[in-house]
């Protein structure tokens, strides 16, 4: 396993919270692309397990901090944080002035995480097949769904964050775009931008409740059955790339496919190509030149 340096972990924390203030990109794709995934799942369900509470509760911080796996999740969760905080606002203006160049970077990107997936499937064989299908097919009705209307109260809050934080563990569907679904995106961003603790409080518990359950059980699937688990998440990614489609519409809940027109019509698809090429070969090439950082601990 490659050594990575606390400040290399909070620029991959930054890249996956940005990512997940995307209604498209998740921060698990991120994570996968950078290399920390199936680490990162396994310190998710080694600081939720009874381990580093006990150590705490009979005061040996040391023991609890590294059984917490805290030097690799501190550093993450800093940058994670920190790029919520502060491209929370940008990012949403930047997805309209830049919607078809930053959608075709991200339509390359999830490719070359999905071949990389694809790769760490190993043996293809009946069960791994079945899972690419059935993901593929229950993925592609959730995001050709509409927002739904949902009531404004901490309950609705509490459901949203323990849904919405499974981006974080799932690479291909955002975390935002299930917030979009649920009719909660517009709320929660506007409450990080504005640090509204009466929305954000139940929130976070909801994502707390979500991602420990979320991260305990995808790291039982790889530990026991690692090709269909890596199967059933490539159909997931696969479904997803629809919604990163550089000429969707801004704001189009069906995600309906099309062709460049308009403003972008004669030459938008060249910057496009190139946007996704470029994001593309760039996830390949650090693969290559850096190896397989991922590693179970």
């Amino acid at each position: 396993m490659q050594n990575l340096t606390w400040w290399s972990l909070v620029l991959r924390g930054f890249v996956m919270g940005a990512a997940d203030v995307v209604p498209g990109v998740s921060g698990g794709t991120m994570a996968l692309v950078l290399g920390v995934y199936e680490r990162l799942i396994a310190a998710l369900r080694a600081v939720t397990s009874l381990t580093p509470w006990r150590a705490l509760l009979l005061r040996d911080l040391r023991s609890a901090w590294h059984a917490a796996h805290a030097p690799f999740l501190a550093p993450l969760v800093l940058g994670i944080a920190t790029a919520v905080l502060a491209l929370a606002r940008v990012m949403e203006r930047a997805l309209v002035v830049y919607h078809v160049p930053l959608h075709a970077a991200f339509f390359g990107l999830i490719l070359a995480a999905a071949v990389l997936v694809a790769r760490r499937v190993g043996r293809w064989h009946p069960a791994a097949l079945l899972a690419l299908t059935v993901t593929l097919a229950i993925t592609t009705l959730l995001l050709g769904g509409s927002p739904q209307a949902t009531p404004d109260t901490a309950l609705s809050l509490f459901v949203a964050g323990a849904v919405g934080i499974t981006a974080l563990v799932l690479p291909g569907i955002s975390g935002a775009f299930i917030l979009v679904l649920l009719g909660q995106y517009a709320r929660v961003i506007g409450a990080i931008a504005a640090l509204d603790l009466v929305t954000l409080v139940p929130f976070a518990m909801g994502a707390l409740v979500g991602l420990a359950t979320t991260a305990r059980a995808l790291d039982w699937l790889l530990r026991r059955a690692r090709s269909v688990t890596m199967a059933a998440l490539l159909g997931v990614m696969i479904a997803s790339v629809r919604r990163v489609w550089p000429w969707t519409e801004v704001g189009d809940p069906s995600g309906g496919l099309a062709w460049p027109v308009g403003a972008w019509g004669d030459e938008g698809w060249l910057l496009a190509l190139a946007a996704a090429s470029i994001a593309f070969t760039t996830v390949l090439w650090f693969e290559h030149r850096w190896g397989r950082t991922d590693a179970r601990t």
